[in-house]
Parts: structure tokens; C-alpha cells; sequence
């Protein structure tokens, strides 16, 4: 809104306050993964096992990785429980507010956002980090606007059954 009253008024166009990515892709961990790889996500009611679609979603992928290799994501609780719609972890402050002093680019694209499909959260464009969703059911309305990096492959009935405060105990890349 700002910027079109600004050209109405013939004014200087805002800049915006939107944050770049700022974290480059480790190229090196994507070249060395397997052709299909799989991360398994430990829960306190089960496994979870994941497909990751690096051609897709690569600075995803390499960030999600790379996390789960730092044990990142090793005790932090689920968030964000909506039935029916996602559970969600990855926030170091357990609120849903916590980031890391880093953005990565969004990796958007017409992948849809069907049930078990695991995306970043985001608040926008470009400021994806360390927290990230599952899908309960198919919902085409976040197809294209949140960067979808795989898929629950087995443990769809371990997703049910997350509830608000359940531990993610660890992330961790398998040899499928």
C-alpha cells in the first residue's frame, strides 16, 4: 500500500524492510547425499520417516540437514498442534517465535502440499530458518507460497498423535 501511494504522490517508493536470505547453500553435504534421501524423526510416540526432495527444495534440504547433523532439533518440543491441519517444531523458544540469526531463501514451486508433505514455516519470502511443519491433510492453499522440501513416507499415524509440547527426541539422516 505504501509503495502505491508513494508512485500516486509521485513520491520516492519504500524501500522494503522484508530480509534477504542471507545463508548460501552447502553444495558440498547436497552433492554427497544419496539419490533419494530419507530422514527419520524421532518422536516421544514413534518414528517418522521422511523423504527428502533436495532437486525441489535444495537450500531447504541442505539447512534441514545440516540442523539435525548439528543435533539442532534434538529435545524441542512440537510447538504447534492444529488438528487437521499441520504439528510443527524446530523453535528453539518452544513459542513459535525463536529463529536463528539466519534466513535461508525459499525454495517455492508448484509441489503440492498434500497430506504428509514437511514444509519450512516462513513469514514471508526468504525468511525460512530452523522451524518446519507436516501436513495432516491435503491443503492446496499453501501449495506455492511455502517452500515443501518431502514427505512422510511411513508414520503417518506418529503425526496423528503429536500433540502441543510432544518431544522431538532426534533428526537423522538413514541409508535407505
Amino acid at each position: 500500500i505504501e509503495k502505491a501511494l508513494a508512485q500516486l504522490k509521485g513520491k520516492e517508493v519504500p524501500k522494503s524492510n522484508r530480509p534477504e536470505w542471507n545463508h548460501p547453500l552447502d553444495w558440498n553435504l547436497l552433492m554427497s547425499l544419496p539419490p533419494n534421501p530419507v530422514a527419520v524423526i524421532s518422536t516421544n510416540h514413534g518414528e517418522i520417516k521422511v523423504k527428502l526432495e533436495p532437486a525441489q527444495a535444495p537450500g531447504s534440504v541442505s539447512n534441514f540437514i545440516s540442523l539435525a547433523e548439528s543435533g539442532f532439533f534434538d529435545g524441542l518440543a512440537y510447538h504447534r498442534v492444529v488438528p487437521n491441519f499441520v504439528i510443527q517444531g524446530g523453535c528453539p523458544r518452544g513459542d513459535g517465535w525463536g529463529g536463528p540469526d539466519y534466513s535461508i531463501r525459499s525454495d517455492l514451486g508448484p509441489w503440492p502440499y498434500n497430506t504428509g508433505a514437511i514444509g519450512m514455516a516462513s513469514a514471508g519470502p526468504d525468511t525460512e530458518g530452523v522451524q518446519w511443519f507436516i501436513a495432516h491433510s491435503d491443503m492446496p492453499h499453501l501449495n506455492g507460497r511455502y517452500s515443501r522440501f518431502g514427505e512422510v513416507i511411513e508414520g503417518m499415524g506418529v503425526v496423528h498423535h503429536i500433540e502441543m509440547g510432544d518431544s522431538i527426541r532426534s533428526v537423522r539422516l538413514v541409508e535407505e
